[in-house]
């Protein structure tokens, strides 16, 4: 009888539960998953606070491949959240996709939800577009004064940017300059992902961020405002309401934990 190999997984967030669950369904291997906090989820789980739901991290679901999304889709039905199933658009990889959804809330926690997308940053007091739009709201809610100091950090970023892009520091500051960057990004980064912008990789900043600066909001600023005084349409943005996205019913750490858990119960283990 052929022993099967045990295989050391060091945490349960996402990517360590669907480690286990693949070694489990190809029968080679079983997984023994070390967690060291008393949650699953990793980065990505959620804490309930006095009745209330919060995701620490990553907070919504999507991902550039059709393997991962449909991977997922199995493990956790997509519902639409009304009476009307049959089929819904959810967007990812910048497009609209159109997919299967049963009709309602589902009669368990085990579902995905289509929802619309919208993220905000609260700062000053105040409601800010993410990712950061160079619009009306965005300029009223900086003020004058601000706007001056950002507008003469960025010029400064420019002319003298750093050479060597070591750290995300490096990657933002090149991009938006030093008032932008202490001001929407580096606490706002720390504070998700618990580490310094110094000691986080420049490539990371590339991957996540994907092409923007001050530039390239100034560019889809004035496209938008063209285009529609000449009667066109701009390219959609992903965080407008109307972007459809799947989202765990009761957050994100809750679809690692009850989505791999029935499965890992037949032959993982979780120390």
């Amino acid at each position: 009888m052929t022993t099967k190999k045990r295989v050391i997984i060091v945490g349960a967030g996402p990517a360590g539960l669907t480690a286990a669950m693949e070694l489990l369904r190809s029968g080679q291997a079983t997984p023994v998953v070390l967690e060291g906090s008393d949650e699953i989820g990793g980065i990505s789980r959620t804490v309930n606070f006095k009745g209330y739901r919060m995701d620490i991290g990553g907070h919504r679901f999507f991902s550039k491949s059709d393997w991962v999304m449909n991977w997922w889709r199995e493990i956790l039905p997509i519902h639409s959240g009304c009476d009307d199933g049959g089929v819904v658009p959810i967007s990812y990889q910048n497009k609209q996709h159109q997919v299967s959804a049963k009709k309602g809330e589902g009669a368990n926690d085990n579902v995905m939800l289509v929802r619309g997308r919208l993220s905000r940053i609260y700062f000053l007091r105040k409601y800010f577009d993410y990712l950061i739009k160079l619009n009306a709201n965005t300029l009223m809610n900086l003020g004058f004064v601000r706007l001056v100091r950002i507008g003469f950090s960025y010029v400064y970023a420019m002319a003298f940017p750093r050479k060597v892009e070591k750290s995300l520091e490096d990657f933002l500051v090149n991009r938006f300059g030093g008032e932008l960057y202490r001001t929407f990004f580096k606490d706002y980064t720390e504070k998700v992902w618990g580490v310094e912008c110094s000691r986080i990789s420049a490539e990371w900043g590339a991957q996540r961020i994907k092409g923007l600066s001050i530039l390239s909001a100034l560019r889809h600023a004035f496209s938008k405002r063209f285009l529609a005084d000449s009667g066109g349409r701009a390219e959609s943005d992903p965080d407008e309401p109307d972007r459809k996205i799947p989202l765990s019913e009761t957050g994100s750490g809750g679809k690692s934990g009850r989505g791999c858990s029935p499965e890992l119960s037949k032959g993982g283990r979780d120390s």
